[in-house]
């Protein structure tokens, strides 16, 4: 489970971070999330016309693809899980909803908001993991911190040897309902072609 070494190396310093303090992040980026979803997806549409879309579309489907892979794979509290993309970095549902989201600003071909994009991204991102992480720690002890050891938390990397024998599972796609959101991306991304089709470039003068 930890390599091919005896001896696991460290690949990141744990949190230093107070548990009251990761929750309190944690509803804070929550709520801000939500705070900023309806200006964001006004951006979106507003400025969605200036270049072509298969740049964005591309990211955001990328980004769906990995969050199904890693929905075939997820058993929540019930298992460490080390299989499929799980094995190459400890959290993929974030990463490829991180490529979904920024496929979407991508569509507006304003460069510009890919900085406040990403930075608020990480920063809820990164406080949710460490409560995620805390009660990871707490459920399943040494054996989560084995695997911590050996897999990083954001930089994908080729896994030194197969962690797991579990393959895909359409059961567990279904049951973290990510067909849906995958249903939601591309009913969205239709809508937006209908919009740029139907009324062309707006005039935000």
């Amino acid at each position: 489970m930890t390599g091919t070494d005896d001896t696991p190396t460290p690949v990141e310093r744990p949190s230093r971070l107070t548990s009251q303090t990761v929750v309190r992040l944690q509803r804070f980026f929550t709520r801000l999330r939500f705070v900023l979803a309806v200006p964001a997806a006004a951006l979106v549409v507003a400025f969605a016309d200036r270049g072509p879309m298969w740049p964005g579309v591309a990211l955001a489907l990328f980004g769906e693809a990995v969050q199904i892979w890693a929905s075939a794979h997820l058993r929540k509290n019930v298992e460490v899980i080390m299989s499929g993309p799980y094995a190459w970095v400890r959290n993929p549902m974030y990463l490829g909803r991180f490529f979904v989201g920024l496929g979407f600003t991508a569509l507006t071909w304003r460069w510009w908001l890919a900085l406040p994009y990403i930075v608020i991204f990480w920063l809820y991102a990164q406080a949710r993991v460490l409560g995620e992480e805390q009660r990871l720690r707490e459920r399943f002890g040494e054996e989560y911190e084995a695997y911590r050891r050996t897999v990083r938390r954001w930089l994908p990397t080729p896994p030194r040897k197969r962690f797991s024998d579990a393959r895909w599972s359409w059961a567990c796609v279904f049951r973290n309902h990510e067909l849906r959101v995958s249903a939601v991306v591309v009913v969205l991304l239709l809508l937006l072609r209908w919009r740029i089709i139907r009324w062309g470039p707006l005039d935000l003068r």
